[in-house]
């Protein structure tokens, strides 16, 4: 059994086998292997979502499919058939993908039963924003004791300035060097404690939709992220 993980790019992938070293251990002790897969960038992701995740429900009756795309940017999509403004549409724009897809290679007494292993979610607004929740570990690469300017949760910043310009921001201010995002986001995950990641000192959820995304999973599986 497995659950496969769409997302856009490189480092998208790489960061979140970093941060999800531990959960996937446990998930493979459970019977459970999760495979995260890259499809190069924002638009081949909607080009190819649909196919993809139809073929993997189809093939194998257990296994789950989880949507991870960015949010940032959608400005350049408005006059598209892959239009959206915010996470409800990309959630929306996925399922009708993947539903669409579906319908074409089984009947309809299948398709609700399939669709129920598909969660369509996205990262809010980019990857960069779990490293702006994880912010001791930040700083600790970032090699500085100054706090940056962003909005808290994380989650909350928006399209004018998503997380991914304030990692630039800071390492340009406090390495005088460019954020590699290969490189640089997964070593700031790998040392991150899921849970500090997800949550505040009080309690409170940093990363609301990522979180119900590993709830999802989770609940799925019967192994719990956090």
């Amino acid at each position: 059994m497995r659950v496969w993980v769409y997302v856009e790019g490189r480092s998208d992938d790489l960061a979140l086998k970093a941060l999800w070293n531990d959960w996937i251990e446990e998930l493979n002790k459970n019977g459970w292997g999760i495979r995260i897969i890259a499809l190069k960038d924002k638009t081949k992701y909607f080009e190819l979502i649909g196919n993809r995740v139809a073929e993997k429900l189809i093939t194998e009756s257990r296994d789950l499919v989880v949507g991870l795309p960015d949010l940032y940017p959608n400005i350049s999509y408005a006059e598209t058939k892959y239009q959206h403004h915010g996470l409800s549409d990309i959630q929306s724009l996925q399922e009708r993908l993947v539903s669409k897809s579906l319908e074409r290679k089984v009947s309809a007494p299948k398709l609700n039963s399939h669709l129920d292993r598909f969660y369509a979610s996205a990262l809010k607004h980019d990857l960069e924003m779990l490293l702006l929740a994880a912010e001791k570990n930040l700083l600790e690469r970032l090699n500085s004791g100054k706090k940056g300017q962003w909005i808290r949760p994380p989650e909350n910043q928006n399209q004018n300035r998503p997380p991914v310009r304030v990692i630039e921001e800071l390492f340009l201010r406090d390495r005088k060097k460019a954020y590699r995002k290969t490189i640089d986001a997964p070593a700031i995950l790998k040392s991150a404690n899921l849970q500090e990641v997800l949550f505040d000192r009080n309690g409170h959820s940093k990363c609301p939709t990522f979180q119900e995304t590993l709830d999802w999973i989770g609940r799925k599986t019967g192994v719990p992220a956090y």
